[in-house]
Formats: C-alpha cells, sequence, structure tokens
C-alpha cells in the first residue's frame, strides 16, 4: 500500500421545447419514438447526475493527464491511449509526456483496503473544503465502502472563466482547503478572492474538474476485457458520473456491470459527452444545467445527425 499512497501523494425540460410527431428515431439501432428518446435522455441526464446539491455540472477545462497504476504495462498504456482518444473527441487535451497525473486509475486486488488507506491518508485532499467545490463525508464514506466493480471520486475548483484563476466564496476572513503538493506534504490552497459579473441566471464563475480517482476490483471484473474496461473509465474520467446510480435500463458502457455483452462507449455516451463539452454550464440553477444537457443531447447530439443522415441518403437516392 506504500506504493498506491506514494503514487496518489505525488499526483493528485424538455418540456418547454415544442414536441415533434411521433417520428421513429434511430439509436444504436434500435427504434424509438421522439417523445421515448427525450423521456430517455431526460432519465439519463438525471440519473448520471451527481446528487450532491451543491455541486453544479462540471467538466475539464485543464489538460487530462492519466496514470494507471499496478496493471501490467501494455494494458496500462492501452488504457492512458484510449482515454485520451476519447477525450481529444470532445476537446479535452492530453498532458505532455511526465505530466503529473490527475486522473489516477488504481487496480487493487483487495479495493476495500486500498480505497480505505486512501480515504483516511488523503481525506483533506479528497474533500476540500471550499465552497461550491466540497462534497458529503456521507458521500466520501460511500465511496470507501462501495462494493462496485469500479469506483471513482472526483474534485472539483471554481474557476473565473474570464481570467482562468481558481476562486472560491469566503467563510469568515480566510478559505480552507488542502492542496496534495506532492513529496507526501500537504500545502494549504491559496484561492484568489475574484469578483465576478453574476447575473440572476450566471454565476460568473464555472466548474472545473481538479482530479479523478478511479480504483478498479479487479476480482469483480474478472471476464470483462481490456477495451471495456478503458471505455469505461474514459467515461467517469470525463464527467462526474452518479456512482450510485441503476444504469440497466440504458444503452451505455455505464451498464457494463449488468451488460457485459456492451463492448465500450456506446453512441449514447458519446453524445452525452459531445453534449457535455458544447453546453453552457454557468447557470446559477442546477436544474436550467440539467436541462440545457438534456435539450442538447436529444436535439443537437441525436436528432439533428440522424436528419443530416438520412437527407443524405435521400439526396443519393434522388441523384
Amino acid at each position: 500500500m506504500m506504493f498506491v499512497a506514494s503514487t496518489l501523494a505525488a499526483s493528485l425540460l424538455l418540456s418547454s421545447v415544442p414536441q415533434e410527431a411521433e417520428t421513429p428515431v434511430a439509436v444504436d439501432d434500435v427504434v424509438v419514438s421522439a417523445r421515448q428518446l427525450d423521456e430517455q435522455v431526460t432519465g439519463f441526464v438525471r440519473d448520471i447526475t451527481v446528487p450532491d446539491t451543491n455541486l453544479n455540472v462540471a467538466r475539464w477545462h485543464r489538460k487530462m493527464c492519466v496514470s494507471v497504476v499496478n496493471m501490467q504495462n501494455d494494458a496500462a498504456q492501452y488504457i492512458i491511449d484510449r482515454v485520451a482518444q476519447v477525450a481529444l473527441d470532445v476537446g479535452v487535451k492530453s498532458g505532455d509526456p511526465g505530466c503529473s497525473a490527475n486522473v489516477i486509475v488504481i487496480a487493487a486486488a483487495d479495493a476495500n483496503e486500498t480505497t480505505r488507506e486512501i480515504v483516511d491518508r488523503y481525506r483533506h485532499t479528497l474533500l476540500p473544503d471550499v465552497s461550491g467545490a466540497r462534497r458529503s463525508r456521507q458521500a466520501l464514506e460511500r465511496f470507501a465502502v462501495s462494493d462496485l466493480p469500479v469506483r471513482w471520486w472526483h474534485t472539483s475548483i471554481l474557476i473565473d472563466p474570464d481570467t482562468g484563476r481558481s476562486a472560491a466564496r469566503r467563510w469568515g476572513d480566510h478559505i480552507t482547503g488542502w492542496y496534495n503538493g506532492g513529496g507526501g506534504v500537504e500545502l494549504p490552497m491559496d484561492f484568489p478572492v475574484v469578483e465576478v459579473n453574476s447575473t440572476y441566471l450566471r454565476t460568473g464563475l464555472r466548474t472545473d474538474l481538479s482530479s479523478a480517482l478511479i480504483i478498479l476490483d479487479m476480482q469483480k471484473l474478472s471476464g470483462i476485457s481490456v477495451p471495456q474496461i478503458a471505455d469505461y473509465i474514459a467515461m467517469i474520467a470525463l464527467t462526474r458520473v452518479n456512482m450510485d446510480a441503476d444504469y440497466s435500463g440504458y444503452h451505455s458502457v455505464l451498464s457494463l456491470s449488468s451488460d457485459k455483452d456492451i463492448s465500450g462507449l456506446t453512441e449514447w455516451d458519446m453524445a452525452y459527452l459531445k453534449t457535455l463539452y458544447s453546453a453552457d454550464i454557468t447557470h446559477k440553477n442546477k436544474s436550467h444545467q440539467m436541462t440545457e444537457l438534456r435539450f442538447l443531447m436529444a436535439e443537437w447530439q441525436i436528432r439533428r445527425p440522424l436528419r443530416r443522415q438520412e437527407q443524405l441518403e435521400a439526396n443519393k437516392i434522388h441523384n
């Protein structure tokens, strides 16, 4: 466990939109009506979103740097390369070789023991005491004792989008928090006070993902291929996914634990990721952020590409 600990220490609604007639829509070779599509998208966006009320929707704006620990080199490199490719597909760049990892994937024979040691040693790092970024102790404890084959934990930070500087609301005369600076030393985080232009609808700040910790229970992942694991990791690394939700009803790589025939990321998954990384997520109200995600996923990422494809095929027939 010292190896794991030192590695970690070193890196750290659509209801308002006019509905179309019941036109069939083909998604991943499954034909659904427009109304069914809206309902499924609404359910997926609702379920995938972390329920903590103080956490807005978050995404990466900095470069992602992935480290895979306790896995054979060829498998580890495949995962790193695959996550980098999916990230690039949605507009997230990867760090240069030798970069300091902010996405840490740990393959563990005893996932509960590994996770418990990390949580106990790095609680301040995993729960930064910063307004708008802190998750609950109860959520961290659920992460520590989860029996899932894959478990994950994200941290985030508020950012002034005009300057790219870290920002946080003050509690009293100071801001508390910790940053794991490497070498086993934890340093106080220095958050500058930032004045932002907030409106009734917009916060003036955005929420950036700053790190992701992913623990693989290798015993429970027996029979799952490396490509499947890599795509699953890509999905949960790129977005803060609700770990407690049931995804068995969705054609998504997130349903892999209940449907081992899912080969990897689906069109549905990529539609969500592309939506997340193209949406305006500075809405003050989290529900407004989710409404925009639902609309963009259904209309821009699914319906419109299908219409363009149908038009191209129709043009070929007439020509």
